[in-house]
Formats: C-alpha cells, structure tokens, sequence
C-alpha cells in the first residue's frame, strides 16, 4: 500500500508537537503579548484572545471548525500564580507563546529569578479531559525516573493537588524546557558515520529501553491514585518484581487507552469498551465492538444534508457492519501467540524530526524527547515500525537494498546539475541511514526483527487505526487489510482454522474498483499539498495563506472527481482528519 492511512496518520502527526525548547527562534513566536505591571506581566487585553486562539497558521477549508476545536480560554493570572509557586519565583515577567501543534498550546514563561519553564495546556481536540493530561504526566515520570530517557521534567499539574479546586478553569502542565534543537534542523546537514551513529545508537538505545520493561495490561499509564479503585488492585508489571522495582510497581497502573482516535465525537459520550484489557486480542476486538456500538446508536445524516467532514464515497452500514463482523471472527486467529512479540509495551507515539531534541552544534546527541501526550502500552509487535525521523519517504533510493548495493550507487548521474547533484547526495544520504537503521535491528535486535518480519505486520500495525477510523475516513483500508489477511491466511493463521473472511468475486471487482479510485485520490492529495505547499486539511502559514488560496482556485478545475470518487476536497465541509 503505497498511500495508506499509516502514511496518513505519520504525516498528521508532524502537526501534532508544540517544541519544548527554545534555542530556535523558529518554534517561538516572539510577538510580546504582555507588559510588565506589579506581580506579573499584564496581558493587553486586545491581545488575551491570542492566548486562547489558534495562532500559529490558517486553514484553507473549514477553518472556523478547525479553530473552534482548538480554543481554550483559561485564567492567566492563576496559571502565572502556581508557575510562579512551582519555580520558586515572585512575579513572571514575560508570557511568549510558541509556536502550536494540532492539540496543544504551549508558554515559554520567564520569571524575575530568570527561570524559564513551559506551561502547556491540551486543546479539547486532544482527548478526554483529566484523563489525557493525568496520563501523560505519569508517562513523563516514569521514561523519567524507571526507564532513565532524557525527557521534560514535570514540576507540577492540573491534579497535583487531588481535591483541590482548579483554578486555571483547564488542564495544564508546569514543565522544564529541554535544550537543543530538533533534529529536523540538523538531520539533512549531518555527514560521515562519525556524526550519524550516535544518533542511531541514540535511538536504538532510547527505543532498547522502552522495550526492557514488561506490564502486565494494555492500555495507557497512569498513577495509581488517578483510576478507578477497581484497577488499582491490578498489578503494574507482569511476573516477579524485582525489589529495585517495588516502589515503581506501587506507583503507577495501566488504565483506560488515551488515542485520541478512540474518544473523538460522541465516542466521548458513550459506553465504551477503552480498556485496560488481559490480552492483545480483547484490545483489537475492543475496537470494532465500540464501532458496532456508534453504528447501532448513531446513523449519520447523508453527507449533503449536514458536513459530516467525513471522507467520501460513504459506503452503506450494513456493509461496514459486515467487515466489522468479518474482522471480530478474524482476529484471534492472527493476533501472534508469541508471548515475547504481544507482550504490553510502551512506546513513544511520534518519534519525528521535530520531537527529538539534539545538541545544537558538534557531533549530535539526543538530549531530549518530547511530545509523550497520547503514549500507550499496546502489543510489541504494533510498536516495532521505524521510527518517523529514520524512515526514508524520498523515490529516488530503496532503502531496502543490501547496503552494497546501495552503497554502490553513492555517485551521482554527470549529466545532473551541482545543484540536483546534491538533493541527489542528500537522498542517498537519508536512505542510508534508513537502511543503516534496518540493519542493526536485524543484526543486533532479535525480538524486533521477528516482529517486523511477521508476514502481515503492517496489518496488525494499522488495523486498530483502520477500524476506529472507518466511519471517517471509509472502510477501503479496512476492507484492503481484510483481503490480505484471507489471501494469506495459510501464512498467518494456525493450521486446519477455516477462514471467516469471505467476498464474492463482484465484491471483490468492486472493491478493486474503488481502491484505484482511493490510491488515485490519496497521490491526487499529495501532489495538490506539495504544489500549494500546505499541509494535511489545508494548513498553511500566515504569509502564504492569500497567495496559495489564489493557486487553490486555478488548480479545482483540474481535480477529476470520476478518477478519484470523491468532490474537489479544498472547500467547506469537506473531509478533514481533525473534524471527522
């Protein structure tokens, strides 16, 4: 699958970080939107909606719901008064607000002692509220403190005071800022293995050791006072614990499941099954039994009566029932018995360019990761794709290649000019480092490298995410990975179990039919995005927004709805990942 939702979700989740650091002068908007006046800054009040606001950029389509979704209004002067209780200090004197990802908002705050820390605060895009900070707090201390990765301090919290009244009126988060910079910034300047293998040790290290620790659920980590008295009685690891461990094991529990995915909508509102769960199995049948559940309870007005935002063609319930139902008889049998590859193992959800924080000059290191909000504890054999920073997406390089056969194609063409001589070297470079990646796993992870080489990973890696995100984005993908498993079900099934995957063949012509159309549309969207230069649901910058909305107008004429099945998707109501 060439354009499948996991390259969908990887490039959306590029918006999700709002950077915690601040040696770059690009992750800060530096416009002063406060002046200093007796205890702390005072905010002008023609520019306070700027704090509650989404700031950073514009949407080219369905920009009020996109901005709707991402406003937060909190009180300043009690969020500036717990910053200020937690650092020690007597007055903040000065309020800079960084730039936004897709689900949070961030404040570089500086104080008279000359501390500097980020207050960061969820959109309600981000998930469930409590629960999505409470887990990402717990997640940061324990990477912290059991599993030693270089990641934020958390000086204090929304609920670190149980019982007490918040008075900011929202979640929020009190953190140390991490130094250096994203390695986005660096990643294409980098040469020669004396710079690049510390990174990729780096990070085979920092991945080593999330992998060390062994729970005993699947779901996302909380401390143990912040769920429900039934799962505090669950114990944290699986098997003995060793004594050093003891405290760690009393501290924290697994609890319910913090994917975004999982809760958007009126899946907030409902019963559903968000785990902890025993067993892999119950976490992948959780997630088709809770969409039953919406279909049973909820039937969508069709897409011209009301913008349901959701991804076009909308295939009937029943048919989306069948596949749900299809896919509920299939996954016991091709969920791996291997213990070592579905063991419960948390994992960072993005490890991207922009969320991995390396020294600024000299031979790079990895001096922090940031961005652990929607971390889970889900099967190893989910968890095991290379990380988004390594992954080569370029065309010009198989990173797959024996590395002397990629090796040998180093030179670039001499019929290329020097300056497509050197995107040529870059490419190289980069699909290198993929495969140098690649390698080591193969050559020095032996539990990895059984998991990636399951013959159908990319369907167990994507299936959760393909069916709790079917009634948004269509059943193809789902419907896609349904096939494969059925077409390979000696491979990936136990021996003598007869498949429960059945279409006809006018089915299956049908289904080919509109997969076409899907990968057409799917390439149709990549081309659009890179010759507007915006990214996924139409964001762009401030200063592009009017010129590329002038191309938008030229290029409609050239989208072909018949090629593609769906209407020109540049325009209000149309599908967005964030709205549906």
């Amino acid at each position: 699958m060439n354009f499948n939702l996991r390259r969908v979700l990887q490039n959306f989740r590029r918006q999700r970080s709002t950077h915690l650091f601040f040696s770059s002068p690009l992750s800060i908007s530096f416009r002063r939107l406060c002046t200093v006046a007796n205890k702390h800054v005072t905010v002008d009040p023609t520019e306070i909606q700027k704090l509650f606001r989404y700031t950073t950029d514009r949407w080219l389509y369905n920009e009020r719901e996109q901005n709707s979704c991402r406003y937060v209004k909190f009180d300043v002067d009690s969020l500036l008064d717990i910053a200020c209780k937690a650092v020690g200090a007597r007055s903040c004197t000065a309020v800079a607000k960084l730039s936004e990802g897709s689900y949070n908002k961030a404040f570089l705050l500086t104080f008279d002692n000359e501390t500097q820390v980020i207050a960061r605060i969820p959109c309600p895009i981000a998930g469930p509220s409590y629960l999505t900070t409470a887990s990402e707090v717990a997640t940061l201390e324990f990477a912290r403190e059991v599993l030693q990765l270089p990641v934020p301090r958390i000086l204090t919290w929304s609920g670190a005071e149980k019982g007490s009244t918040n008075c900011v009126g929202v979640d929020y988060i009190i953190m140390e800022a991490v130094p250096g910079v994203p390695l986005g910034m660096r990643w294409n300047q980098v040469a020669g293995r004396e710079q690049v293998s510390p990174l990729v040790d780096g990070l085979l290290d920092f991945e080593s050791r999330m992998e060390s620790v062994r729970f005993s659920q699947y779901g996302s980590l909380y401390f143990k006072e912040d769920v429900a008295p039934q799962l505090q009685t669950h114990s944290l690891f699986a098997g003995e614990v060793d004594d050093s461990m003891k405290y760690f094991a009393e501290k924290y529990r697994i609890g319910p499941l913090i994917d975004h995915h999982w809760w958007r909508g009126v899946r907030s509102r409902m019963a559903f099954d968000w785990g902890p769960w025993p067993d892999a199995t119950s976490y992948y049948l959780a997630a088709a039994k809770n969409e039953q559940k919406l279909l049973a309870q909820h039937t969508p007005l069709p897409h011209s009566q009301t913008p349901s935002f959701r991804r076009t063609p909308i295939h009937p319930r029943e048919t989306h029932l069948r596949l749900l139902d299809m896919y509920i008889r299939a996954i016991p049998f091709v969920i791996p018995q291997d213990s070592e590859l579905s063991a419960p193992t948390l994992w960072h959800p993005d490890l991207s360019l922009g969320n991995i924080l390396i020294s600024e000059s000299h031979i790079p290191s990895i001096q922090g990761v940031i961005d652990w909000q929607h971390a889970a504890v889900l099967p190893y054999f989910q968890q095991v794709a290379l990380p988004p920073a390594i992954t080569y997406e370029g065309h010009q390089f198989n990173p797959h290649l024996h590395p002397l056969a990629l090796a040998s194609s180093r030179e670039p063409p001499d019929t290329l000019d020097s300056a497509k001589k050197e995107e040529f070297r870059l490419h190289h470079r980069l699909a290198t480092r993929h495969n140098l990646y690649q390698a080591e796993i193969r050559l020095g992870h032996k539990r990895r490298h059984a998991a990636s080489s399951l013959p159908h990973i990319e369907q167990l890696i994507m299936l959760p995410a393909y069916v709790v995100r079917a009634c948004s984005d269509g059943i193809l993908d789902l419907r896609q990975c349904l096939l494969f498993l059925r077409d390979n079900w000696i491979k990936v099934a136990p021996a003598g179990v007869p498949c429960p995957i059945e279409f006809s063949q006018d089915e299956i012509v049908e289904h080919e039919r509109q997969w076409r159309a899907f990968q057409f549309y799917q390439a149709a969207i990549e081309l659009f995005n890179t010759k507007l230069g915006c990214e996924g649901d139409g964001k762009v910058s401030h200063e592009s927004y009017a010129a590329v909305k002038e191309r938008l107008e030229g290029l409609k004429e050239s989208w072909s709805e018949e090629f593609t099945g769906s209407p020109f998707p540049y325009q209000n109501g149309e599908y967005s990942y964030f709205l549906s």
